[in-house]
């Protein structure tokens, strides 16, 4: 009897052994304190509880042999929910904002090397070989630029490697630095100057987006009507800043703090203010289930011919959850079912007036974009019918 327990514990032991050990239960301080004994870099699983490809990596990656064999022996390894525990403050501290993100900490906690995306083991594991013995890796490039290194080709690379990490924190830090000494005119009068703003995370907040907006009309003629677009839509992203997270739970809305950011969009002109409060507040109403109002603005789009939710994206998975938690209020009921069928009335108009629109591949079917969200509002009816 003993020798059959015996036996059971050495296949258990062995199954675990043979996966990627990621210390569970274990402290960032005591990985670190870990990985100064073994003389080994860490590895870290930065991953979310909704991330999918999180979940895959977890499922279908980490729990192989030859993922345990190659992780174990090279790493101290770690996983960490980012919006739980020490999660958070890792984000913070390695400016992780996709996942998921893998961290190659060398002991002392410095960062080595980060790697975004799940990927089948054989490309992993020579993804992460690639970090491990490449010679100009982001360190690399972050003690050039501390050292002064401005060589285009090197600020080139430097960029677009920060932008393939998502490293949004690091580049706006690269970016400030770069436009030193730089005024908002000379910055919107180049070109490659302005693309490169555009592309870094400034929002209202920032001092030089406000300076870079005041100039929305030099913007306009020197770079089209689109770019003017991109700056007024930073105010309307901007606006997200009125609520309060934790992780992506909704946990506030600051009203005072939205009068003043809309007294603060008035003083620069931006167009479209009632739209942008008009998302907002439904962004809001949402998060609370807050249907009455919801239907208040259900009201005012079909009153508009679609100008508050602008984006069918949006709307669809919305009427789709009043339709499961409202269909037994008959006049709720009639209102989701109005908002369906004008929808479907503006979106055949686009189909007609683009018959040569793109397609895609739903379920096997060739569609346009706007032929699959009317299939998408046609079942809300049909479900409330």
């Amino acid at each position: 009897m003993k020798r059959i327990i015996f036996l059971a514990l050495t296949v258990i032991s062995m199954a675990v052994n043979a996966q990627t050990n990621f210390n569970e239960g274990k402290t960032f301080k005591e990985i670190l304190s870990m990985a100064s004994e073994q003389g080994k870099p860490v590895f870290i699983d930065c991953y979310t509880s909704w991330c999918g490809p999180c979940k895959q990596m977890a499922r279908e990656v980490f729990p192989k042999k030859e993922a345990g064999d190659y992780f174990n022996a090279k790493f101290v390894c770690w996983k960490v929910d980012m919006e739980k525990g020490e999660g958070p403050d890792i984000a913070k501290k390695y400016d992780v904002a996709a996942y998921p993100t893998f961290l190659i900490l060398n002991a002392d906690g410095s960062l080595k090397a980060t790697q975004v995306g799940s990927a089948p083991l054989d490309k992993f594991i020579k993804a992460i070989d690639g970090l491990l013995n490449e010679q100009k890796g982001l360190p690399w490039y972050q003690q050039q630029f501390k050292e002064g290194n401005r060589d285009k080709t090197f600020l080139d690379e430097y960029i677009q490697l920060i932008d393939s990490k998502y490293l949004r924190n690091e580049k706006k830090r690269v970016v400030e630095t770069l436009f030193e000494g730089k005024t908002a005119a000379q910055i919107v009068a180049d070109e490659e100057n302005f693309r490169l703003f555009l592309g870094t995370d400034f929002t209202p907040a920032d001092q030089l987006f406000l300076d870079i907006y005041r100039l929305r009309s030099v913007v306009l003629s020197n770079h089209g009507e689109k770019s003017t677009l991109a700056l007024d839509d930073i105010w309307r992203r901007g606006a997200r800043e009125c609520m309060e997270f934790e992780g992506r739970e909704f946990k506030n809305f600051d009203a005072d703090k939205f009068k003043a950011y809309k007294k603060k969009m008035a003083e620069f002109s931006v167009p479209n203010i009632e739209h942008i409060e008009d998302v907002t507040l439904v962004a809001v109403a949402n998060y609370h289930k807050d249907y009455v109002t919801l239907a208040k603005y259900l009201e005012k789009d079909i009153k508009t011919g679609g100008k508050v939710w602008t984006d069918a994206r949006d709307l669809v998975p919305l009427l789709q959850g009043m339709a499961d938690n409202c269909a037994q209020d008959k006049k709720m009921r009639k209102l989701i079912v109005r908002e369906a069928e004008s929808r479907i009335k503006i979106l055949n108009k686009q189909n007609a007036e683009n018959p040569d629109a793109r397609q895609v591949t739903v379920g096997g079917v060739k569609m346009t974009a706007a032929q699959f969200f009317i299939n998408n509002f046609q079942k809300v009816i049909d479900k409330l019918k």
